[in-house]
């Protein structure tokens, strides 16, 4: 860069300009750099500098320098509306040549109105209007472009929020040549508060609305640096707008592939499971393929150790080769057990029901279905002293919690299959984890786990609980992690179980258990000790506080606070 073009874009006075061209001559200011579009130091000093640079520049050059032209017919002016410091050389150049040059089109048709639009403020925007109205910011430009299409891709929706203020809502959904909206163009340029105020100004089918090759707000937060927009679009359009194809049957899991970090891969397999490894666009790409590429530009050898160690992990769930039973590693569309048996018997064991898990809300057996398979089936006591009535509807919430969770199907989540109500209690049936929980490792071991370990374990505990946090429908919470109800399987998986569903039914019956019908005090939020009744303010941060705690039980081999007594806890 010649030292003129250098000095022009660096917070220096404007007097070492006026050094070089009294050294140089008045040439220096009209040379263009060596780049394609041939930038020169008046181009540069009205994109970086102040108005009196300008000034500078017309004492020394002429009025004739204010109107030069780079190789793409950009002006000073439009160099000037690019200038994110201060409006002061645009406001300067319309007093000396004219409004007319903020409308003036470049070789694409952009004008200064279009690049103020991104890249200045809405003080620009109002002194804009004053000068010219307000119809200038629909002039079109480059692919068709407004300026409300120019404003969305600011990093900000400020001025976004000022165009619809003066020219209304429609503006949001004005495609360009390509089908593109301002809607698309926030998706991926701006943040989520922009698009809950989109979704609060047109509501949220808008970012259904097909673009550029058929691509949606998902396709264009998955191009996004961070995958905070993809995750409130998942939040409130559901986890299927991941897998709606392009019409190169890209999906936005594939954009996320190469465009995001690791994280947005684990958030992803989190909503639908095994599923995205399955995906293929038209050239037969996987996202794995995609991460493989030249073409990923971010993480890459992360990524490729994340797959490789997450599908390892599936391949080591499926069933024995020759079942029947789908596999594992379908975990978000396929379920490994048949719900729908009818008949089924306990598995007896020396003549006795073999008994594998009790807990102060009931006992787990093993089950022989009609369908030729083997499950856990976990017993609750319906007999006690509470009164009928508040026991029915106990059951019946229980009923509910089974039904919305046996919907749900993710590696690191107990796959519950159904419940049925019989005379003497309820029966609540699940898969069948060949294991132990950590809990009883720990015992057995007579030692915490190793800091691998325990990462290992916290990845998959996180990503079961991020998966029930992150439903659609609403979070669903578990309520009483800890690391008995936790189960590592013979193959390494992590699986959350016994979820707090049984509570209802022995506060009712009255049943004397040893636990708070709340939860394990040791693993309980603050504020779980402050609600009464119906007020217990259980949240997703409750059960992130009981896994904190957790994570503390396996290194130190004991709840955070054992020492204290459970009285004075709870």
């Amino acid at each position: 860069m010649p030292l003129a073009h250098h000095v022009a874009c660096k917070p220096v006075s404007s007097s070492c300009l006026e050094l070089l061209i009294d050294r140089f001559g008045t040439g220096c200011l009209t040379y263009g750099n060596g780049r394609l579009i041939r930038e020169t130091p008046v181009h540069l000093a009205a994109q970086h500098q102040d108005e009196s640079w300008m000034k500078l520049v017309k004492e020394k050059g002429g009025r004739g320098c204010l109107r030069i032209a780079n190789e793409d017919g950009k002006t000073v002016a439009h160099f000037a509306a690019m200038n994110r410091k201060s409006n002061s050389c645009l406001k300067w150049l319309v007093k000396e040549l004219g409004s007319d040059c903020l409308t003036v089109p470049d070789k694409y048709g952009d004008t200064a109105v279009h690049l103020a639009a991104q890249h200045q403020g809405i003080e620009s925007l109002e002194w804009i209007k004053r000068q010219i109205g307000t119809d200038c910011f629909r002039l079109k430009g480059r692919l068709d472009r407004t300026a409300f299409h120019f404003a969305a891709k600011k990093s900000d929706n400020s001025n976004l929020k000022w165009l619809v203020k003066e020219l209304g809502n429609d503006c949001l959904t004005v495609p360009d040549s390509y089908g593109n909206t301002a809607v698309h163009l926030a998706a991926k340029h701006q943040g989520i508060e922009s698009l809950e105020w989109i979704k609060r100004q047109i509501g949220a089918d808008c970012f259904r609305l097909k673009g550029w090759l058929d691509k949606t707000a998902f396709h264009f937060a998955a191009e996004k640096s961070d995958n905070s927009n993809l995750k409130w679009l998942v939040k409130e359009l559901g986890s299927h707008c991941l897998t709606v194809p392009d019409e190169y049957g890209n999906t936005a899991v594939h954009l996320a592939a190469r465009h995001q970090p690791v994280d947005s891969l684990q958030f992803i397999f989190d909503q639908i499971g095994a599923e995205m490894f399955s995906l293929k666009n038209n050239r037969g790409e996987t996202p794995a393929d995609v991460v493989a590429s030249r073409w990923c530009y971010a993480d890459q050898s992360e990524k490729r150790d994340w797959i490789s160690s997450t599908q390892r992990r599936l391949e080591a769930s499926r069933p024995p080769a020759g079942s029947s039973a789908p596999t594992a590693a379908s975990a978000g569309a396929k379920k490994q057990l048949d719900p729908s048996f009818t008949d089924w018997d306990f598995i007896l064991q020396d003549n006795k029901k073999q008994l594998i898990g009790r807990g102060g809300f009931g006992e787990v057996y093993k089950a022989l279905t009609d369908r030729n398979q083997t499950v856990a089936v976990k017993v609750l006591p319906l007999s006690g002293t509470g009164q009928s009535g508040k026991l029915q509807k106990a059951v019946e919430m229980e009923k509910r919690g089974v039904e919305i969770i046996k919907r749900l199907s993710h590696p690191n989540i107990l796959q519950f299959l159904k419940c049925e109500q019989k005379s003497d209690g309820l029966y609540i049936f699940t898969e069948l984890v060949s294991g132990h929980s950590l809990f009883e490792l720990m015992q057995r071991q007579n030692k915490p786990f190793k800091e691998s370990g325990v990462r290992d374990f916290s990845r998959q505990i996180c990503s079961g609980l991020n998966f029930l946090h992150c439903q659609p429908e609403g979070a669903i919470l578990h309520r009483d992690i800890k690391s008995s109800n936790i189960m590592l399987t013979n193959e390494g998986v992590i699986k959350l179980i016994d979820f707090g569903l049984a509570k209802e039914i022995v506060g009712t019956c009255g049943l004397s258990t040893g636990v708070d019908p709340k939860g394990t005090p040791y693993f309980m939020a603050p504020e779980l000790f402050m609600g009464e009744g119906d007020s217990i303010p259980y949240s997703a941060k409750t059960d992130v506080w009981a896994f904190g705690c957790t994570v503390y039980e396996l290194t130190a081999m004991e709840p955070p606070d054992a020492n204290v007594p459970q009285i004075r806890i709870g």
